[in-house]
This record gives C-alpha cells, sequence and structure tokens, in this order.
C-alpha cells in the first residue's frame, strides 16, 4: 500500500489565448483549473495521472488532448487492460486513438491534423507503468535530486543549429503513428519519492535546477511552478502534476 499526494495546476498561461492541455487524475479531468487530494494504491487499485498537450500550431489541439483522455478512462472503467498483457493493451489502445484522431483529420480535411503528447504513470494489477509519447516529460524527485525518466520523442532540423527548435517525431494523432513507449517501474519507485509529470509549458520556461529547488522548499509546488514558468514568459500552456509518495 502507497499513499500518493497529489497537487495539479493546468493553466492556459499568459500569451495563450485558449488551453490546449488536458490533465487526468485518476480520470478527473482538469483544464482550467487546479485540484489536491490524497489517494491510497495497493495491488487491487487502478489509478493513473497523465498530462497530454494539445500539438501548437495543429488544428483543435484541445479536442485531441481532452479524446485521448477520455478514451483512456474508458478503457479502465471497461477493463480493456488486462494483467497479463497490460502493456500491450496501453499501446494498443493508444495507437487505436491515435489512429482515429488521423481518420477524423483526414475526413474534415485539416491541414495540420490535430494531435497531442502524452506522458505519466499508470498504477494497474500491481504494477507502476511510465508512459510516454511526444515531448511532455515525467520526472522523478529523490534525496534532492531531479532526474527526467522520460525521453522527448524530437529532433532538431539538418543545420544542427542548437537554436532551431527541435520537432515532434512521435505524438497522438497529428499525422504520426502514435507509438507509446511503456516500462515497468514498479521497482524503481520508492517511499518518499516524488513525481513531476507536466507539459513542456514548464520546461521550456524553467530550468531543471529551479524545478529541483522548488520540489526542495514549496509547499505548494505544482502552483509555484506553474507561476514560476509564467513569470519566465508563459509562452505556452502550463499543467503540472506533482505526486509525493508516503
Amino acid at each position: 500500500m502507497i499513499t500518493l499526494t497529489i497537487e495539479a495546476v493546468c493553466q492556459k498561461g499568459p500569451k495563450r489565448d485558449n488551453n490546449e492541455d488536458m490533465v487526468s487524475l485518476g480520470g478527473i479531468l482538469l483544464r482550467d483549473a487546479d485540484m489536491s487530494f490524497p489517494v491510497e494504491i495497493d495491488e487491487s487499485s487502478q489509478f493513473y495521472l497523465l498530462v497530454a498537450d494539445g500539438m501548437g500550431g495543429h488544428e483543435q489541439g484541445e479536442r485531441a488532448s481532452q479524446g485521448l483522455l477520455e478514451h483512456l478512462d474508458e478503457c479502465f472503467k471497461e477493463n480493456r487492460f488486462h494483467a497479463d498483457t497490460l502493456e500491450d493493451d496501453l499501446r494498443f489502445q493508444v495507437k487505436a486513438f491515435s489512429d482515429r484522431l488521423n481518420q477524423e483529420a483526414r475526413e474534415e480535411g485539416q491541414v495540420r491534423p490535430m494531435g497531442c503528447t502524452l506522458t505519466g504513470m499508470v498504477w494497474s494489477h500491481g504494477k507502476a507503468l511510465l508512459i510516454n509519447a511526444g515531448d511532455s516529460r515525467t520526472y522523478r524527485f529523490r534525496d534532492g535530486i531531479l532526474r527526467r525518466i522520460t525521453q522527448d520523442d524530437t529532433a532538431r532540423g539538418i543545420t544542427g543549429d542548437p537554436n532551431e527548435s527541435p520537432y515532434l517525431l512521435n505524438c497522438i494523432g497529428g499525422g504520426a503513428n502514435g507509438d507509446l513507449m511503456v516500462v515497468d517501474f514498479t521497482e524503481r519507485l520508492f517511499v518518499h519519492d516524488t513525481l513531476l509529470i507536466c507539459s513542456d509549458g514548464l520546461t521550456e520556461m524553467v530550468p531543471d535546477e529551479t524545478i529541483e529547488a522548488i520540489l526542495s522548499s514549496s509547499e505548494h509546488p505544482a502552483q509555484e511552478l506553474h507561476d514560476t514558468a509564467c513569470a519566465h514568459g508563459g509562452i505556452d500552456n502550463v499543467s503540472v502534476i506533482v505526486a509525493k509518495i508516503y
């Protein structure tokens, strides 16, 4: 049995007209909102902490992020994830939704088809699974040290210019394959660890050392991380989940 104390913030940021991010806290969907609560997880529990970031510059990113999280919630409620095939079931359902988004984008004639990223942690059938597609990120904070445990699905242009913005190689929808990374993290999470799950609206504005300092000292780290991202420019939507493990 573990207990998570969760603080989450999902806001549009000062430079954006709308919020294309969405957060799922075990099926509670947040957009332009914040929430804090504890939850107990045992081997029979089914719980998840997810951030989906609608792709900027593409059409209807908010539709993609919300649709994906609603689809996954429906899958959990309908018991489509089985103990012996859990990892494959997650990959299959995310790929199926990605294909659906791409099909709908083609039917609607979208020039830049809607899509989103996905990152977070899933507890199911006694496992803790790290999942990721795109450039949103999940970190583990332990003993004062922040470590990124996902890898961005991005690359830079052929010029190799370090100042050039990277582009996504993989996402959900967006004309991509929708390949989901799934890693069994059951034995890699300890009591007193903290998970940080966030959109790139945080990490593009706030360096890791500042994130580390806030997680070390703040009583309300998710809100402070959001506020710091906004103070540093806030050019994108900002979604942050901080979950402390007890």
